[in-house]
């Protein structure tokens, strides 16, 4: 989450603990006024009752509160480290990845919609073959001669198990085509296509990649500063034509080469790289 996305989780839980707070003493003041009139004590005893179930949750919402308050804390902590370590260079360097990521997932998206729809045509054209071929199917031709089929005449072909071995042998059963589908997507393939409005998709896109090149960014900063300590000189370091960086990195305690191994293509899930830190002596 981002800082914003946690700074709106703290407003609403601070709203809950007002919510809570205004319950609790709502009850105490319906139970001195039930004693005042010397209401019985089943009626105080229920307002008791009511009054020790606010207390519960209150406490419950100020934990809470103090949950979400300590992720703000953390993360503002963390984002005031990278603004005092992280030369500008090492969040050039991950910027390009982000958009080079965020360039994979749209055409990745494209891909992965084609490649349903070529399934799909594949599963169409068996089944009318299975239609065409298969002798327990045969009454089918005669109902259907001379009509064009739609895909619901297709799917409901009987007896479904002769048409699921026959889909089965070519690899276009349900579950081999969901099998399919899920080795060829990924987790953030999937939630793109879950979101409909091409502005929203493109905001989610953006958000997740950022959030993905600062734990990256915390990574890499931490990896090097355990090396050659706090960062004093990173202008020997370069990057190149493919994204990559590399070069060398002065520190408070040392000095570091940087060396940077990319990777990238139809059979890798995104363009990700290796970054080396290997200490000079």
């Amino acid at each position: 989450m981002t800082q914003e996305d946690l700074k709106l989780k703290v407003i609403n839980a601070e709203a809950k603990v007002a919510k809570r707070t205004a319950v609790l003493k709502k009850h105490r003041e319906q139970l001195a006024k039930l004693i005042q009139k010397g209401a019985d004590k089943f009626d105080i005893s229920i307002k008791q009752s009511d009054i020790e179930s606010a207390v519960d949750k209150l406490e419950e919402a100020r934990q809470t509160l103090a949950n979400w308050q300590a992720k703000l804390d953390e993360r503002i902590a963390a984002d005031d480290y990278l603004e005092a370590n992280a030369p500008e260079i090492l969040k050039d360097f991950l910027e390009s990845w982000k958009q080079h990521a965020i360039a994979y997932y749209r055409e990745k998206r494209i891909r992965f919609i084609e490649y349903r729809k070529e399934l799909k045509a594949q599963e169409r054209a068996a089944r009318l073959e299975a239609l065409q071929t298969l002798p327990s199917l045969e009454r089918y031709r005669e109902i259907y001669k001379g009509r064009e089929l739609t895909d619901s005449d297709l799917a409901n072909l009987w007896p479904r198990k002769d048409v699921d071995a026959f889909l089965s042998e070519r690899g276009l059963e349900y579950h081999q085509i969901q099998r399919k589908l899920n080795e060829f997507g990924d987790q953030i393939t999937f939630r793109l296509l879950e979101i409909r409005d091409d502005q929203e998709r493109e905001a989610w896109l953006e958000k997740a990649m950022e959030e993905e090149k600062r734990a990256k960014l915390i990574d890499l900063i931490g990896r090097i500063m355990g090396t050659v300590g706090t960062i004093t000189d990173a202008a020997a370091l370069h990057i190149g034509p493919e994204g990559d960086i590399n070069g060398y990195i002065v520190g408070t305690e040392g000095k570091a080469k940087i060396q940077t191994i990319g990777a990238g293509g139809y059979n890798i899930q995104c363009f990700h790289f290796r970054t080396l830190i290997h200490e000079m002596k």
